[in-house]
Parts: structure tokens; sequence; C-alpha cells
């Protein structure tokens, strides 16, 4: 990234089309095609503005993140894909660090010692307040309909996995050792498709250069891998890609980087080893998986100018199956537009109990909006996308 620098995460919001943020000092919200063209969107002079949060799509089809304006001041952002249509919302108390977005259209978020949510206008409300000396790492709204993440304590560097119902009574599922959660550096939590979590510490371990764990609904506990005594360690954040194995990446010493898989049940294996800095930059790094099945990702450092690459690496992976998880609302008439959240979710056909629908549009990955067709019954929604088909579990009722 030249002129920015640090770029930090990726979101794929239509095929081929990349959104994030980059920038240390002044900052920028930007757009990235494979074939490597940027488009600036919206760009933020330091001081006085300071970007807080990687971006989080939405079922409008706009991409949120947030501000830090003065003392104690924020406000939520969004753009949409064309410069100049950056908005910004209202002041608000918190300082929301964005972490997904959920089934209702609402967004979920985090920041020193509490849980947030947003709705699509900017307005802020307090989900879950932590003790202040523990610090949340990025939450997760999972198929149970409650949320689970990981929380590092200070001063030990200690921790515990939660799981945190709608109505804010929280549950500690596993407490780490003291110096699990380096407090530079953030762990990350994910639901595989098997209904178990799996998580990374940034420390701790053997040889305390970091973990990756299995840890059922029920807080059963499975140690995976512990990072070797390489002289770098500090595992980003994971990702569940279409073959099924969990894909992330790691400090190697030296400057370099590894990009690696492991399987469920702990077979560790280096996919790509980042030797040069200047040619495949240096991690941290954040991946994704494309609807092309490749598998892309921000380096934070490195690169020509030394302030961070964008990559793709072929795994060899097909693309992903979509998974379509809720729909709202869950009856209506024929003309009805029923918003349907999952993974996966570009470039979707959908059917309601077999009759297509002719208006379907995407609000990025996880959104998809279609029109109850004339003819239709009620049934299960069909979404079917170039990774394949999926069927809800419940049927959307026709009135």
């Amino acid at each position: 990234m030249q002129a920015y620098n640090q770029p930090a995460g990726l979101i794929e919001g239509s095929p081929g089309t990349f959104y994030s943020v980059a920038g240390g000092g002044n900052a920028v919200i930007f757009s990235v095609t494979t074939q490597g063209t940027v488009s600036y969107l919206a760009t933020f002079q330091n001081p006085p503005y300071i970007l807080l949060s990687r971006l989080t799509s939405a079922a409008n089809d706009l991409f949120y993140s947030s501000l830090e304006t003065g003392i104690s001041a924020f406000n939520v952002v969004s753009v949409g894909s064309t410069s100049g249509s950056l908005h910004t919302y209202p002041a608000n108390n918190y300082a929301p660090l964005f972490a997904q977005n959920l089934p209702d259209g609402t967004l979920l978020g985090y920041n020193t010692a509490q849980l947030v949510k947003s709705d699509l206008g900017g307005n802020v409300a307090l989900v879950y307040q932590f003790p202040t000396n523990n610090r949340p790492e990025p939450p997760i709204y999972a198929t149970d309909g409650n949320y689970y993440g990981a929380v590092g304590i200070s001063p030990d560097a200690s921790g515990y996995a939660y799981r945190l119902s709608p109505s804010g009574s929280l549950t500690q599922l596993y407490s780490f050792p003291a110096y699990s959660f380096d407090n530079s550096w953030y762990a990350s939590v994910l639901e595989g498709t098997d209904g178990n979590f799996y998580g990374t510490t940034p420390s701790g371990g053997v040889n305390g250069y970091g973990t990756i764990y299995k840890l059922t609904p029920s807080g059963q506990y499975t140690l995976l891998y512990t990072f070797p005594k390489s002289g770098a360690g500090i595992p980003g954040q994971l990702i569940e890609a279409s073959d099924g194995k969990l894909y992330g990446s790691v400090g190697e010493g030296s400057g370099n980087s590894l990009l690696f898989s492991i399987t469920k049940s702990g077979h560790y294996n280096v996919v790509y080893r980042m030797s040069s800095q200047i040619t495949d930059g240096q991690c941290g790094c954040w991946l994704v998986q494309g609807s092309d099945g490749l598998v892309y990702g921000t380096a934070a450092y490195g690169g020509t100018y030394g302030a961070g690459v964008i990559f793709a690496l072929d795994a060899g992976l097909p693309n992903p199956k979509p998974r379509a998880q809720h729909f709202q609302p869950k009856s209506g008439a024929i003309g009805t537009r029923v918003r349907i959240w999952g993974y996966n979710l570009l470039s979707a056909a959908v059917q309601f109990n077999g009759v297509p629908a002719t208006t379907v549009s995407n609000g990025g990955p996880n959104y998809i909006w279609a029109t109850v067709p004339l003819g239709a019954t009620t049934g299960p929604i069909t979404v079917t996308t170039p990774g394949g088909t999926v069927m809800t579990k419940t049927a959307f009722k026709v009135q």
C-alpha cells in the first residue's frame, strides 16, 4: 500500500471486488479488485480523526467502520462502492470495533471492556459490560443464537472463553492460564461447521509462542497445536475454508511469516512460506476465502514500500458452499421482500419451495434480499451459488 500502511482485513462486497481499511496515521477506506486495481473511497487525516475498526458489510450494501473524532467522541461511518459515498453518523459514547453483521441487520462490536451493537443508523447500544481489567477479543454470533468469544485479563495476561446469551447472561466456558493473551495482539474464535469452536491464543502454550485449540459448546477444551520456539509466533485469526480445514498465519522469525492449515483433529501443515518481505509481505495477516475459492489476505508489513501488501493464495480449494442460516420475515404474501443471512452468499439464486425468485440482490457475502415470487407456496428457501446449494431448515410461510 503506497501512501497508507497496515491494511487490515478484506470483505468481498461483490464477486472479485474486496473492501478494506488501511493507515496507522492518515487512514483510508478502499476497494481492490482481484486484478489489483485500488480505488480510494474515503480518506481521514490524523489528527483529528483516527479510524478505529476494520470494515463490516451490512444488509444495505454499505460497509461500516468507526471513527474517533475527539476525546471520548466516536462516530460510526459507512461507505458504498464509490468514492464520495462516506456517511458519518451522530456521535456516540462508545468506540465500537465491529466484528461481524447479525441476522437482524445490526452490527456486533466490542471495545476495551464492552460488547456493543449498532444499527445501520449508527446508534450504538451496550450489550455487555466486562470488568475494567478484561479485554474482549472479537466476538462471534453462533448458530445457537448466543455470542461467543475470548477475554484477556490484566495484569497477568490470563483469560477465559465465554458464552453470552442475548439476555446478557455470561457463562465462562474455559479459563486460560497466565501469559496466554499478549496485550498487543488479538486472539480469534470461530464456530466450525461441526458446531465446535476453534481459536488461537497469541502467546502461551508450552513454548510461549501461542496455541490453537478446540472448544465444545459445553466447554470441553482440546489443545490442537502449540507453536514452536521460532523467535516469532503470535498466530493470527483463523478461517474455516471450503475443504473443512482451518487456515491462519504466524510469524516465523527473521521477519518471515507462514500461512498454515490445520485439521480439526490437529494435523498442522505449512501451506506457504512468506520468505520475502518485499514480494510476499510480513504478517500480522488477516485471511478470507473468496467466492472463487482462493484465499485472500492482507499483510500489515513488508512489500515494496514496507507498508503492507494484499495477496491471494491458490491452495486448490473449491468454491465455498453457501450457508443460509436465518431469514426474516418468517411469513408473508407474494411480493414480500425477504432478508436471508448466512455465509458465502454472493452470486445467489433463490427459490421459495422450488419457485425461482425473479428479484434477488446481495448485501455483501452475508445477506441476500429476495422477493417472494408469484406461484410460491409454503416451504423451505433454497439458495444456490457457484459453490453449491443449501436449503433452510425452516419453511417460509406464504400467506
